[in-house]
């Protein structure tokens, strides 16, 4: 007897748990399969390459979102969402000033759509097109200096094409660009006319008109650091930890332990090195510790802010009467990361080296003197390695 009820126990209890792993079926309260009605009071407002439209929802609790459906160039479609929480949404992805047709629906839950309301939106100048418009090139030492502005802070690449040796135009040059203005140098050329051609592109395949000109890039020539030496005025800093400023000319960055490294003591701090020639000088690139980039790249004893001087005959008593100053620069980490925390982009831009334009408008130096006045956390000053370039 007691053997059965067991077994009758057992059984039940299977039978409670199969009934406890019944797929639970969960629906809209609301949901009845209806078709919505459509949006009312449509505004539009233009925005530059975009148009934020206003509306009035249905009185309908069963809506989830609103859907905008346009093309921004022929067979080209975007869609938009906004949720049943917001009484706008923003299209954008225009290439031009162009009128477009937008579809707006109302969805349900239950991804049924209302009839269509059709909006014509005419968006401003979009970025793609206000950027390329605002384009400036120069010649400079070695390649171009480009200027541009960028008011919207749109995702842009500014491309630039140079003629090959056979007149082919090849892609030299790709600026990324988020920032509302900037300035940048293409290097690499020899000092012979050239043709290149500009254009801007957006992140959503617009591309503007091209631009084609030109140039004739300045002669420099990188310097022959075998003159480089020393100077050790009164007032400089001097070398600590075994790690002379020779370091900083040795064609060698990569090493842990590769570099100059100064005392500590106070900003600013400043030394002095001859380049064994008197230069106009174009650029400079300087090469932080960096081995393993992931600990020392923009950060400790890094120089983040500094001034670069130059004489060709510098105050014996280490001041600065015979000085003029050539640029202010301040290193700036690519990622925006805090302090310790790199990203591949940061990593390879400290491989690559900061470039360090010198303005045209300075006169020829033969005496170098950097004046630190601030590392990314310390107060000492190392570098691993500096190259010059120049009209010799």
């Amino acid at each position: 007897m007691f053997k059965n009820i067991a077994t009758f126990l057992t059984l039940a209890a299977f039978l409670l748990m199969g009934a406890g792993c019944k797929r639970e079926m969960h629906a809209s309260l609301y949901d009845d399969g209806s078709t919505p009605s459509p949006i009312t009071n449509t505004t539009v407002q233009n925005l530059p390459g975009a148009a934020e439209i206003t509306y009035s929802l249905p009185h309908d609790n069963n809506i989830l979102y609103v859907k905008a459906e346009y093309e921004i160039r022929p067979g080209v479609k975007r869609e938009v969402k906004s949720s049943y929480y917001n009484n706008s949404l923003l299209v954008d992805g225009f290439g031009n000033t162009n009128e477009y047709k937008i579809q707006l629906y109302v969805v349900t839950r239950s991804e049924i759509q209302s009839a269509p309301v059709t909006v014509t939106v005419k968006p401003l100048v979009p970025p793609v097109v206000a950027t390329f418009n605002s384009l400036t090139v120069g010649e400079d030492f070695g390649g171009l200096i480009i200027n541009y502005l960028n008011n919207a802070k749109a995702d842009l690449a500014i491309h630039t094409l140079a003629a090959d040796s056979t007149g082919a135009m090849v892609e030299a040059n790709t600026n990324y660009t988020t920032l509302p203005s900037g300035r940048y140098t293409i290097r690499g050329f020899d000092s012979t006319s050239r043709k290149f051609s500009f254009f801007v592109k957006d992140r959503f395949g617009n591309i503007s008109d091209t631009m084609k000109a030109t140039y004739k890039p300045l002669y420099e020539k990188l310097l022959d650091k075998t003159l480089f030496r020393t100077v050790v005025l009164p007032t400089d800093v001097k070398d600590d930890w075994g790690l002379p400023m020779q370091n900083m000319w040795n064609n060698g960055y990569t090493d842990f332990w590769d570099m100059f490294h100064t005392q500590t003591q106070s900003f600013p701090m400043w030394f002095t090195f001859d380049l064994g020639i008197t230069v106009k000088l174009s650029r400079m690139a300087l090469w932080q510790r960096q081995s393993p980039a992931a600990d020392w790249a923009y950060n400790a004893n890094n120089p983040k802010k500094f001034e670069v001087w130059g004489s060709t005959s510098p105050d014996v008593d280490g001041g600065w009467n015979n000085w003029i100053k050539l640029t202010d620069h301040e290193v700036v980490k690519p990622s925006g990361l805090p302090l310790g925390q790199v990203s591949a982009d940061d990593i390879a831009a400290a491989a690559k080296g900061e470039e360090i334009p010198i303005p045209l408008s300075m006169p020829q130096v033969r005496y170098i003197r950097f004046r630190i006045l601030e590392t990314f956390t310390n107060s000492a000053t190392n570098i691993a390695e500096i190259s010059v370039w120049g009209e010799t």
